[in-house]
């Protein structure tokens, strides 16, 4: 009863999922639209701008500054790269630097649907997992850390361009599992190797994730050893990004008595994870999309894993994905020497691999359980389902309030009141009256007062002309100095 009911409606659950889709994604890439040169982008442009004029070359610049910044700051030789060579608003002023952070987005978006839908292996279901996923990652509490990752230039260079490269890794290895073509497997080495070339804690989860799939489908390795090839694409480019002069010099910087050694930062990572772990469990948002996650898979019969669910199965994805966890966040805690997550980039990189490996986690044991349970499981389900909302319907208020701290629900409260685009303004009016400043002069620029977005952060520029923000942005617009007022 139950399969000819979901049967005859599919097309309707179908809408109702793409709906949720675009209510969650749709307003942060519209706020991608409204973004601009924030702290680190001053410099970051200034330099690919003068190595640019200095080789003759954007190219041969960003080749050149990676291999200094390789040495000095970081290994994410990708990022180095990119972040010299692209200079989207060098080259296209603040049209193009919106465009590429739009396309950063729905990319990102893009590979993850495909991603599950690779998973789930049916047309609706996946629907409804990513409407679950997507809720998770833009619509609960904390995700408007995730600013630093989607909206902030140098942040979305350096883990969600990677993000996006290790779905690609994922998807390609799939992909080859099931139809042999080397193209696949061409495709996933090389993004996976590029994958590696960003902040470590992503490299770390395109590693892990890689690792799963041979793991859980050993059999198949034994077979056909090539698959083993996009994992060692992830090494040899994890291995040169993680043995760079310049992480030590970062990290050395950056010493805490209590928090140097290597004990110390898995005692950290540990605690990290813990306090994480709170974060997410206290969120109804996040609880509600597990089971909802859950019902579906259930109700439609996903089935992640190809050949049934054996409990030896079950506990590798449990513990796999606990551990892919735990190294996403050890590069973070031991890399800054703290116990708690430093700042937004990371602590929103890491939720979205931790929320994302939960939803594996719940996925398989959804599998587990109706391979079990069969007819049963979908009255489980069903029942399970009536009970969420009933509980919905008690905690309302409780979810009304979690959601309107969301990201998405920031930036669309802050555009239809009209402060996204009077901050923005504000913004945009900084960079035009520097752009138009004389050069090598000392530019003052006074700024009228304006609503502060509350999905949109600051610029890093102030009344302190020496101040090192100030300084890069004098060096991208060829000024001798900058000071900022913000009128009260």
């Amino acid at each position: 009863m139950i399969e000819t009911f979901l049967n005859k409606y599919k097309k309707v659950f179908g809408v109702i999922f793409i709906l949720g889709i675009l209510c969650t994604v749709v307003p942060v890439i519209v706020g991608c639209g409204y973004t601009y040169l924030c702290e680190d982008d001053f410099s970051f442009e200034g330099g690919a701008k003068d190595v640019a004029e200095e080789y003759g070359s954007s190219f041969l610049g960003a080749a050149h500054r990676m291999a200094e910044y390789y040495n000095t700051n970081q290994g994410t030789y990708l990022f180095n790269f990119l972040v010299h060579y692209i200079r989207a608003y060098s080259r296209g002023d603040l049209p193009g630097f919106h465009l590429f952070m739009i396309l950063n987005t729905v990319v990102f978006c893009l590979l993850l649907l495909y991603l599950l839908k690779l998973l789930a292996r049916d047309n609706i279901a996946y629907l409804g997992m990513a409407f679950a996923v997507f809720a998770a990652l833009f619509a609960m509490k904390n995700t408007a850390f995730g600013m630093e990752v989607f909206f902030w230039y140098t942040g979305s260079l350096n883990f969600l361009i990677e993000l996006s490269l290790a779905f690609i890794a994922v998807s390609g290895c799939i992909l080859y599992i099931r139809d042999k073509k080397t193209r696949f497997l061409v495709v996933s080495t090389v993004a996976a190797f590029l994958a590696s070339g960003g902040s470590l804690n992503i490299v770390c989860a395109s590693f892990a994730w890689l690792a799963a799939i041979v793991i859980i489908d050993r059999d198949e390795f034994m077979k056909n050893k090539k698959i083993i090839i996009p994992i060692i694409g992830a090494v040899v480019g994890a291995f040169i990004n993680g043995i760079a002069p310049g992480n030590r010099v970062r990290s050395d910087e950056g010493l805490k008595e209590g928090h140097s050694t290597l004990f110390d930062g898995l005692r950290d990572t540990f605690t990290c994870i813990v306090i994480e772990d709170k974060e997410l469990f206290t969120s109804l948002v996040f609880i509600f999309m597990l089971i909802l996650l859950f019902v579906i898979c259930v109700l439609f019969k996903v089935k992640i894993l190809k050949e049934k669910v054996t409990i030896l199965n079950l506990v590798i994805v449990l513990v796999g994905t606990w551990v892919a966890r735990f190294f996403t966040m050890f590069p973070v805690s031991y890399g800054y020497h703290v116990d708690y997550m430093a700042n937004m980039r990371t602590t929103s990189s890491y939720e979205i691999v931790a929320k994302l490996m939960y939803f594996l986690a719940v996925a398989v044991l959804a599998q587990f359980v109706s391979e079990r349970l069969e007819v049963k499981a979908d009255y489980a389900a069903v029942g399970v389902s009536a009970l969420c909302l009933l509980l919905a319907l008690i905690l309302h208020s409780g979810i009304k309030n979690e959601l309107k701290c969301g990201m998405s629900y920031l930036v669309y409260n802050d555009y239809k009141t009209g402060t996204l685009q009077e901050a923005y303004a504000a913004r945009e009016y900084v960079l035009s009256a520097l752009k138009l400043a004389e050069k090598d002069s000392d530019a003052i620029i006074y700024v009228e007062p304006f609503r502060k977005a509350g999905s949109a952060y600051g610029m890093g520029l102030g009344v302190d002309c020496e101040e090192i923000r100030n300084r890069s942005a004098a060096g991208l617009f060829d000024l001798h100095t900058v000071t900022v007022i913000y009128k009260e």
